[in-house]
């Protein structure tokens, strides 16, 4: 149950007291009194209630001196005076009354703005699988609302970090780092959710790249696994061994949208900074200005310059654009085949709606990658689309880091060239050195290039800017199957299973470890559960074919065989993952025919041909050695042997 009083709001199931939409901190005793009197508004609450309520009837305390303190916390959170009270009035010898109003958000679903404002109508959100174009073009414009109030949070965040780089004591090398804990969506419309969730993804790439000598901020998948968790400062804080919090939340009510945002020091507890943004959509053009002013205010430019990296700072963007690009985002995170199209729909909607909104197009290209990567779009309908979003993101801003990032991908997975692939990666990284994408896909190219302990050393700084994330977690295990430790890598993806057992990548993984290390039918158990998991991608099929061709089950490998080129008339299957199969049946010239198509597609698992063991029977052969030649590997690839 939630309950309104005053600016305050109580919510009993959380366990959980916001100010002004913020978040306070009380401790458990406050907490109980405080949720005791507001259950019985308006009555006496006696002594012995209390006393029983709080400490139980069996339990000895000094109650004159606990209670005393308890009420005395309880009232300074509440900024409450004994003498003159506004919420907790003291009945002498009898007990203590809860005099202010107060409403139930489950009575009252219009009151989500304090009581010094009028009342919003509510609005209605029918239900609906995938909001269209269409729907979301009748949304206003108070989206842009969000993006000024980002910059205000941005620049209080800079500002007390400064101040602890400043600080003669503070070590040199060391970096503030910062959990930025996913926005609450308060809206009471679970629509509303990619509207919260985009807003802390963007949080956390802007304050990345704000301060990237001086900021080290954990990445969203991990700072998503804290949604609706509700831990406690010093949880977090032990968790993920930072030194920062940032916690918001976000509503929306028809027109008007709040934000409010917290940032609290770990050590100590200490609220540092808070913000409060809410506004009608109308009014724009002065919210803006404001926000421009309170920046001037926060930040001294001879001390901390403003962001450099940051296109907000320099440029509106369309309402509608900006909805739909939060939208993909929310789409693409899914990982599924379902969720990549969608993202692609979505931010091209958004960068067709703003043609100058550099992020949309970043958001374009990796969907397109990431989806040629799992062979669920062709190589030539996916990449060429891809560096298309690419070199519109970077001439509108250069600076951006993600821009650099799946630039690099193209460059590596689609064009072949792998020096110009290496810089942009590298490039990335020190435009925003916290971003645990640009570490693990810097540790994928330098896997593919043969160079493992730089793989591995990547990889390691990505899970510990992203430690919860499953698939960086798991690409621990995907460097040590290319490297062929594939004992290593059993026991890594073990692990990560272990975690999360419906993880299909690790299962994947984990199924090529086995199979490196000549266990069949541990491998084919594992492929089998990817494929159940992934929704039957035809790349999980062809390894289960593949391994057990291998395992000398051949009829079983040429039934899922044949059903591949069947479903290739109609959809994409992997000429790469057909010459795995063919090869492991010992037919090597079929293999090659499917090799010599994958070249002509330029596949995306060319990359795995140089350490790939099922192809080891054919490194002999003149037409192997070209294709190596032909894919350009660097010196540093050696035609790896089977174990």
């Amino acid at each position: 149950m939630i309950f309104r009083f005053g600016t305050f709001e109580l919510d009993t199931v959380l366990g959980v007291l916001r100010h002004d939409g913020l978040r306070v901190r009380l401790s458990d005793k406050p907490f109980q009194l405080l949720n005791l009197l507001v259950e019985h508004q308006g009555k006496i609450v006696s002594r012995d209630e209390v006393r029983q309520r709080l400490w139980g009837a069996e339990t000895f305390v000094d109650f004159e001196g606990n209670v005393s303190v308890t009420l005395a916390k309880l009232r300074q959170v509440l900024s409450d005076s004994p003498d003159r009270p506004l919420f907790i009035e003291t009945i002498p010898r009898r007990g203590y009354r809860f005099i202010a109003p107060v409403t139930s958000l489950a009575e009252s679903a219009a009151s989500v703005v304090s009581d010094s404002e009028p009342e919003l109508p509510s609005t209605e959100h029918p239900a609906r699988a995938a909001p269209t174009v269409a729907v979301l073009a009748r949304r206003p414009a108070w989206i842009l609302a969000t993006l000024v109030c980002v910059a205000v949070i941005v620049g209080g965040l800079l500002y007390f970090g400064w101040l602890r780089l400043s600080a003669p004591a503070a070590g040199a090398s060391h970096k503030i780092s910062i959990l930025v804990v996913p926005f609450e969506n308060l809206s009471g419309d679970h629509d509303q959710d990619y509207l919260s969730d985009g807003l802390t993804e963007e949080m956390i790439t802007q304050v990345g790249q704000s301060s990237p000598a001086g900021l080290s901020v954990i990445a969203p998948s991990t700072a998503m696994q804290y949604k609706g968790t509700h831990r406690t400062l010093e949880q977090l804080g032990r968790e993920q061994s930072v030194d920062y919090i940032l916690e918001g939340s976000l509503r929306r009510q028809g027109e008007r949208v709040r934000i409010t945002a917290q940032l609290f020091k770990v050590h100590g507890q200490a609220s540092l900074w808070a913000g409060t943004y809410e506004r009608e959509t109308q009014d724009l053009l002065s919210v803006q200005r404001e926000v421009a002013n309170k920046i001037v205010q926060s930040l001294s430019l001879e001390v901390l310059p403003p962001p450099k990296n940051s296109l907000w700072a320099s440029r509106s963007v369309n309402a509608e654009a900006y909805d739909n690009y939060l939208r993909g985002l929310f789409e693409i995170n899914k990982r599924t085949q379902e969720g990549l199209e969608r993202g692609i729909r979505y931010f091209r909607a958004a960068s067709n709606e703003d043609p100058g909104f550099a992020q949309a197009y970043v958001g374009l290209a990796y969907s397109y990658e990431t989806a040629a990567s799992w062979t669920f779009l062709r190589p030539r309908d996916a990449y060429p689309n891809a560096k298309l979003a690419t070199q519109k993101a970077l001439a509108i801003g250069g600076g951006l880091a993600d821009a650099h990032v799946v630039s690099g991908e193209a460059l590596h997975e689609y064009d072949w060239d792998w020096s110009g692939a290496e810089q942009e990666y590298r490039r990335a990284l020190e435009l925003n050195p916290s971003s645990a994408l640009g570490h693990k896909l810097y540790a994928e190219y330098l896997t593919h290039a043969g160079r493992y302990s730089d793989a591995l050393r990547e990889i390691r700084t990505a899970q510990q800017l992203d430690p919860l994330s499953m698939i960086t977690n798991s690409l621990v295990c995907y460097v040590q199957v290319h490297a062929h430790q594939f004992g290593d890598a059993v026991s890594e993806c073990s692990k990560v299973i272990k975690l999360d057992p419906s993880f299909g990548p690790a299962h994947y993984f984990l199924g090529e470890a086995y199979s490196g290390r000549h266990q069949y039918a541990e491998a084919v158990s594992e492929h089998q559960e990817a494929l159940r998991l992934s929704g039957n991608v035809s790349m999980m099929s062809a390894a289960i074919a593949a391994n057990y061709a291998a395992s000398g089950r051949s009829e079983d490998a040429r039934r899922i065989l044949n059903e591949l080129l069947a479903r290739s008339k109609n959809t994409y299957v992997s000429p790469y993952a057909l010459g795995k199969i063919y090869v492991a049946l010992g037919d090597a010239e079929a293999a090659f025919v499917m090799l010599e198509k994958a070249f002509e597609e330029r596949s995306f698992e060319l990359l795995y041909l140089a350490d790939d063991p099922f192809f080891e029977s054919l490194h002999n052969d003149d037409r192997f050695k070209q294709m190596i030649v032909k894919r350009g590997f660097p010196i540093t690839v050696h035609v790896a042997q089977s174990p």
